[in-house]
């Protein structure tokens, strides 16, 4: 027994084995992090192996507000890091990140896009130094991110999307693709957004999806002419609630029954995205990383559904949405600004 111990002692000294923190409950636990706009979802499975899609803005204040939900999850390290895309909202805040957390494995869509290196070349060079000090994962469409305990499946990646239907998925015509209609591509959705790693997480019978930034005709590309993705039981709204992303024919073939978006009080949350949301068949609530403020009451949450309120990036107290989801899928969310807690049945 003594020499099994060094063995598992020596393997994890050299980086090849890193024992995880076993989580108490056997739940799959979610940190939606307030980075105002930008993107932190902190993923604990009940392994204890933990993924960070995306890591907020440059600088401190995102790394700090992350740190802190990995301290209440009782985390000392990051599993896998998956960056969706190379935008300053999104990658950004990884050397601080790793400099306070350390990182196992980055996951990324591989080289950035020739048409914004100007604007993304130094956020790319600095991630790529960070990256140096774990082992690097670029993935491709119809990959798996190996986290004891869940099911991660990239679903896109570098424009390239998964051709046959998820696991648990029947891949059925989706009726909805009838009704769709492009929108002309812009640069932005042309660029690093269009390129974004998509992820679907299940643990048991819960499932939920994250697509970073991918734009409307690509997301377009999952669910049509076939829904390869089935259902999920969590929606992270694409593109922070913009209207350039999220159209019915992927969003309602979810059909999820809860969602979050994670806006700032003046980025994303549009109209447009918002109704699009809220009249998803089957949908029970709709969560919000903050306060729209170009929309008013009506295009917004209840209070008790809204996790920040501040307009004011320095002065923000940054409270996050946690969720807790059991093998049976159902699952508890929870606004670490005032406490207010709801449970979904299993599914």
């Amino acid at each position: 027994m003594r020499t099994r111990w060094l063995w598992l002692f020596l393997l994890g000294a050299v980086g090849l084995a890193w024992p995880a923190a076993t989580q108490d409950g056997g739940t799959l636990d979610i940190y939606f992090v307030d980075v105002e706009g930008g993107a932190a979802t902190l993923m604990i499975a009940p392994s204890g192996e933990s993924m960070l899609v995306d890591t907020g803005h440059p600088g401190t204040v995102d790394a700090e507000r992350i740190a802190a939900a990995a301290a209440d999850a009782g985390l000392e390290r990051i599993d896998y890091l998956v960056t969706t895309h190379y935008h300053l909202d999104h990658v950004g805040g990884a050397p601080e990140v790793a400099a306070r957390l350390p990182v196992r494995n980055f996951v990324d869509h591989g080289l950035p896009t020739t048409t914004e290196l100007d604007s993304n070349q130094p956020l790319y060079d600095a991630y790529v130094e960070t990256r140096k000090s774990g082992r690097h994962l670029p993935v491709k469409a119809g990959d798996t991110i190996p986290i004891a305990g869940l099911d991660v499946w990239v679903v896109s990646s570098g424009e390239q999307y998964i051709t046959s239907p998820l696991e648990g998925a029947a891949g059925e015509p989706n009726p909805l693709c009838g009704s769709f209609e492009r929108k002309e591509e812009t640069y932005i959705s042309g660029g690093e957004n269009g390129r974004s790693v998509g992820v679907v997480v299940r643990f048991g019978d819960f499932r939920t999806i994250a697509l970073g930034d991918l734009t409307w005709n690509r997301e377009y590309e999952l669910v049509c002419p076939n829904n390869l993705l089935g259902t999920v039981d969590l929606y992270l709204t694409t593109h922070h609630g913009l209207s350039m992303s999220g159209p019915p024919a992927i969003v309602h073939a979810l059909r999820p029954r809860v969602a979050v978006m994670n806006n700032g009080p003046t980025k994303g949350g549009h109209r447009e995205a918002w109704q699009t949301v809220r009249s998803s068949p089957g949908l029970e609530d709709f969560w919000q990383g903050h306060y729209t403020v170009e929309v008013g009451d009506e295009f917004n949450a209840p209070e008790q559904f809204i996790a920040n309120f501040d307009e004011s990036r320095e002065g923000c107290t940054a409270h996050w949405i946690k969720v807790s989801a059991a093998a049976d899928g159902s699952f508890t969310v929870t606004n670490g600004r005032n406490g207010f807690s709801k449970t979904y049945a299993g599914s």
